[in-house]
């Protein structure tokens, strides 16, 4: 058995090990788990881990590797031990991505040329070794797996800095609607927005996660299981999806959606549900946290066996939900406010909108900002904001992963950008 969980950890370490923001739709809770990795060179990932699960070697080595080596990439000087006929199909499989990078930066060359970004160089990709474009070595393996990490553990938190732009989003346009009306208008605007925020808050204590009262909740009623015959090893093997001995993020994920249906309501207007996304995140980091014990970034049967066996796990003291915290603070909050402002100015200096639409802008936001819309002398913040990206608006739930971007520098505007060099071939 330990073979294919260290197996999976590699499977998992170069599909998703930290999950990127989910993809919504207009059936949220049925996709909510429903997602690729949020990588550029998604396929490629997933082609080079099928190609090294065919080799019967190369998955016998892993029986005796260390997960943290595994995720250093240290698993790649046993590349070796692959069977050629696997190491063939992985030459292809690189020159196939070589050429896709190549095409990409062309592609972005023609449709910029004359624009030069910031850089001034073309950026070559982390994921690959591009100095050797003909055959698939260590160094590409090793790279392949130091870069998936990386870009994972940076969608997780970009996951969480977005979530807390969409919360900053949705008060300042609730603050805007405020200064655009007064008087009767105004109180019942308020009205209407603490009655929402009363009647979400309206729901059933939520259990805390991975705790014996949640996970039972779930054998009786999506297991459709007897309270009393409640049996840990029975239930890890019902939620083990694909029966590879460990739950990986998506299946500690879907352990949760019943606890999400008491809080959030697709067809109710109080209830967000780029909320119930972030909340499924975080008991999906909490669970994890607290029970993979060898930091894989999985749970094997044994690390659930022995967190079931605890006495906490008997304990439920609920679970604070986002709502019921602060996502940012005042400073944070303050900061984002000039950053809208200076963008509405920044987008009247470059013709983007008229100064009377900026106007209009401007006046609706709150007045304690008047000064630094209007310019008044030490208004404006220490440092410089002109150049602040747009913050995601609160109808962006879901903005989509940016693909590989290639920089044209001054000294290559008058040709194409290529990736590699012809290298000796390995055979």
């Amino acid at each position: 058995m330990m073979v294919y969980v260290k197996l999976t950890l590699l499977f998992c370490l170069l599909s998703g090990i930290i999950c990127p923001p989910v993809q919504e739709t207009g059936n949220e809770i049925e996709n909510e788990l429903e997602q690729g990795l949020g990588l550029e060179y998604e396929r490629y990932v997933k082609e080079v881990v099928q190609a090294l699960e065919s080799d019967p070697e190369f998955r016998k080595k892993l029986e005796n590797s260390d997960p943290e080596d595994i995720k250093k990439g240290k698993i790649s000087d046993d590349l070796d031990l692959v069977h050629h006929n696997v190491r063939t199909k992985l030459d292809e499989l690189k020159r196939q991505e070589i050429e896709r990078l190549r095409k990409l930066a062309i592609a972005e060359y023609e449709e910029k040329e004359g624009i030069h970004r910031p850089g001034g160089r073309l950026r070559i990709p982390g994921h690959i070794d591009h100095k050797n474009p003909q055959t698939f070595e260590k160094e590409d393996l090793r790279k392949l797996i130091i870069q998936t990490t990386k870009d994972l553990d940076d969608a997780d938190k970009q996951r969480r800095e977005d979530f807390k732009r969409y919360e900053m989003e949705k008060e300042f346009d609730h603050k805007r609607k405020l200064e655009q009306v007064d008087g009767e208008a105004k109180k019942k605007e308020e009205q209407e927005w603490e009655e929402k925020q009363k009647k979400h808050k309206d729901h059933p204590k939520l259990h805390h996660p991975g705790s014996k009262q949640q996970l039972e909740e779930v054998w009786e009623k999506e297991d459709h299981m007897a309270e009393e015959d409640w049996d840990p090893r029975t239930f890890f093997k019902l939620h083990d999806i694909d029966g590879n001995g460990v739950w990986d993020p998506n299946e500690v994920k879907a352990l949760f959606r019943n606890e999400l249906n008491k809080m959030y309501d697709p067809n109710a207007p109080e209830d967000d549900m780029r909320e119930r996304m972030e909340e499924m995140e975080r008991m999906r980091e909490h669970v994890i946290r607290q029970t993979d014990k060898n930091r894989d970034g999985l749970i094997s049967f044994e690390e659930f066996l022995e967190e079931s066996q605890k006495s906490e796990f008997n304990e439920d003291p609920g679970w604070d939900t986002v709502d019921q915290g602060p996502i940012y603070n005042e400073e944070e909050y303050r900061m984002y406010e000039q950053r809208r402002i200076a963008e509405i100015q920044r987008m009247v200096q470059e013709g983007r909108i008229t100064p009377e639409e900026g106007d209009k802008l401007l006046a609706a936001l709150p007045n304690q900002y008047q000064a630094i819309k209007e310019g008044q002398p030490n208004s404006q913040p220490s440092k410089p904001v002109v150049n602040a990206p747009l913050p995601i608006a609160a109808d962006q739930v879901n903005p989509q992963p940016v693909p590989v971007s290639y920089q044209q520098g001054p000294s290559q505007s008058n040709q194409q950008p290529s990736i590699g060099k012809p290298q000796e071939s390995r055979h």
